[in-house]
């Protein structure tokens, strides 16, 4: 065995227990220790495990093992109990495949087990790194491994924790030992309802992840299938929970692939589906005994394995003195007798399997040699045939360098071309034109206005202080909305973004100008519609709605006379339906094509409010998670026709929404 590292709470190197001395430590769990320990009395070494569940217990200075609290102390007696009862059972075999358990104690306030000590290596340390072995090698070791367990079923017993780990190889003639019981790890986990916690995942089949599972000798041929498995595909098989979470509550298909699909190049079709046969889930379709699976798994070797009849062991029995003699002396004698048979038999099945594997080897070497010549032949092919494609890319390569350079150019020249037409477009007031979204929809109409001067501010004296000082301003040339942005257009983004839709208060959606959003809503209506056509879209500022509401005008309606200024929608315009907003467009377009300036919904601008003018009016606010006041512009539905003056100016708090506000927006030139 190989010795392992230090455990915090082992008994230490040269401390005497009874008649055994620690040396080392071979191994250690959840459950309990095992040492290397040297017994003075008869001059050899022994294994030694140590009951210590580290979950309840701890080793006193004393070296005494003590529970950790009441509850402990219950659970840890009742796992002595069948702790000792798995000593006194493994005493009762003498089978050259089960550890032979020379004798078990109490001491320390806990139970030891002694073993006989062999050199040797776990089945594990074979199969590291992914590691698989021959099919030679498998029929090596499996025939005692299930005279073993078919042995221990017989007398009522499962091991109920075979893996790699519990396979004890001799270093002497690789014969295999059983190791490790798990009865009393698992009988302690079914009492605190842990189980999960105390099997092997990948070798434990489903009914042991169950505090009452139905366990048998199904559930060994189970874990010794896992075992295959692993040794075959040099992979843990999947652990049974997954497999029956995909196949039961996913309607999945079993996520582990079955063994004759993975190890068909190199195994045999018997060995393989006698593997995937042990590994099913259910158990009334796996093997019910091992007799039952070696005739199919192993057809050939009824006799060596003994599986027809079963063998008797010396199972302690208390009796007659003298009957108990006789029948120790017959069974060691006879045992010796089985050993050295054995022993020769397997030496000749692996000198058989050895010439087999030689004779294998040469025709596969053959195959392969004559394989190599033509795989030659057929890649100098290849190679002549890479050349040639090779230099018609060299050529395609230089055509399309010629192509990109050519393209290049032309989409230059198209850029300019559209700069012009732009620029041109820009010189045409009144333009009206829409951008493409790439859904194939098309944005809101805008029209383009040209650049100009005008005085901004209450013009005529009859407005409010906050419409003061009047002053001239120079206005760019930009495109705004030709109507106000409807519901339409608003919803349209609204599904795109997973944003919630405003309320139309019951008045209808479609072409009616879209309310109930704060400036942020509106803002982020710009910032989406900017995304989608590539150009740079925003509210407008104060300055640029005055100029275009006034429409290069002096009146207060931004109309060319008084009178037409009744001609909106708002509470005292005489419109027979005025308690809600009216559908875009309704009412009288302005001298530069915009409607719905003095009435309908005021509307949000980008511009941070100030009581008096002060430049920021010409400009967008540029924080614009600011809470500072909004500015609103133009008439509504809501109020009378004096509050839709093109210089009158309201404020909101940029989160506040409203049925009487919406918003349009506006588009620089050359964006």
């Amino acid at each position: 065995m190989t010795i392992t590292t230090k455990h915090r709470y082992a008994l230490p190197r040269g401390y005497q227990l009874q008649e055994y001395r620690i040396q080392s430590i071979l191994g250690h769990g959840k459950f309990g220790i095992t040492y290397l320990a040297y017994n003075i009395k008869l001059n050899c070494q022994v294994a030694l495990k140590e009951y210590f569940p580290s979950d309840l217990v701890i080793r006193e200075n004393s070296y005494r093992v003590q529970p950790k609290s009441q509850q402990d102390k219950n659970n840890f007696t009742w796992g002595l109990g069948r702790f000792f009862q798995e000593g006194q059972i493994l005493a009762a075999f003498q089978h050259p495949n089960i550890v032979r358990v020379l004798r078990y104690f109490k001491a320390q306030n806990t139970a030891y087990i002694v073993m006989e000590y062999e050199q040797g290596q776990s089945l594990s340390t074979v199969l590291k790194n992914g590691g698989t072995v021959a099919e030679a090698f498998i029929m090596i070791i499996l025939p005692p491994l299930l005279e073993g367990l078919q042995a221990l079923h017989e007398a009522g017993f499962w091991h109920q924790d075979i893996r790699p780990d519990h396979i004890y190889l001799r270093d002497k003639d690789y014969s295999p030992v059983l190791l490790d019981f798990g009865a009393a790890r698992y009988v302690l986990g079914q009492r605190r309802r842990r189980v999960t916690t105390n099997v092997a995942p990948g070798y434990a089949p489903f009914e042991q992840y169950q505090t009452k599972g139905h366990q048998g000798p199904w559930t060994d041929i189970y874990a010794l299938g896992a075992v295959l498995y692993r040794a075959i595909s040099g992979e843990i098989p999947v652990d049974a929970p997954k497999r029956i979470h995909a196949i039961k509550l996913r309607h999945q298909a079993d996520p582990l692939p079955p063994a004759i699909q993975i190890g068909r190049q190199s195994y045999s079709k018997r060995l393989l589906q006698s593997v995937d046969w042990a590994l099913r889930l259910a158990v009334k379709d796996r093997p019910q005994t091992v007799r039952q699976w070696a005739k199919v798994l192993l057809p050939s070797q009824p006799k060596a394995l003994n599986l027809n009849k079963s063998p008797i062991y010396s199972v302690k029995r208390f009796g007659m003195v003298l009957t108990g003699v006789i029948v120790a002396i017959g069974l060691n004698v006879g045992y010796v007798f089985y050993t050295e048979q054995r022993m020769a038999q397997l030496q000749r099945q692996q000198l058989s399997e050895s010439q087999k594997l030689q004779q294998h080897a040469a025709r596969e070497k053959a195959v392969l040699q004559q394989t190599l010549e033509k795989t030659q032949q057929q890649l100098k092919q290849v190679q002549i045939t890479i050349e040639t494609k090779q230099k018609h890319l060299t050529q395609l390569q230089s055509e399309k360098a010629e192509l990109h350079k050519i393209l290049k150019t032309a989409q230059w020249q198209f850029k300019q071309a559209q700069t012009a037409k732009e620029k041109l477009e820009a010189k045409l007031p009144g333009n009206v034109f829409r951008d493409y979204l790439p859904d194939g929809s098309l944005g809101p109409e805008m029209v383009w206005i040209a650049a100009g001067r005008f005085r901004m501010g209450d013009i005529y004296g009859r407005g409010e202080d906050n419409e003061q000082p009047v002053h001239w301003v120079s206005v760019d040339s930009f495109a705004m909305g030709r109507y106000e942005v409807t519901f339409t257009e608003y919803d349209h983004f609204a599904i795109a973004t997973d944003r919630e839709k405003p309320s139309d208060e019951g008045w209808g959606r479609g072409n009616r100008p879209v309310i109930n959003v704060s400036w942020y809503d509106a803002t982020a209506y710009a910032v989406w519609l900017s995304q989608q056509t590539g150009q740079k879209y925003r509210l407008p500022n104060e300055a640029e709605w005055e100029y275009a509401a006034r429409a290069k005008t002096v009146t207060q309606s931004g109309r060319r006379n008084e009178i037409e200024s009744k001609r909106e929608h708002c509470e005292d315009c005489g419109i027979r339906d005025d308690k809600k907003t009216a559908l875009v467009g309704s009412f009288a377009v302005n001298p530069l094509g915009l409607y719905d300036m003095a009435g309908n919904v005021r509307e949000w601008t980008c511009s941070e409010y100030q009581e008096k003018y002060s430049g920021k009016e010409q400009r967008c606010i540029t924080r614009q998670n600011s809470t500072r006041y909004r500015v609103e512009r133009g008439g509504s539905w809501l109020h009378q026709s004096r509050d839709g003056r093109v210089s009158a100016r309201y404020w909101s708090n940029p989160k506040n929404r409203y049925t009487n506000v919406g918003f349009r927006i506006v588009r620089g030139i050359g964006q």
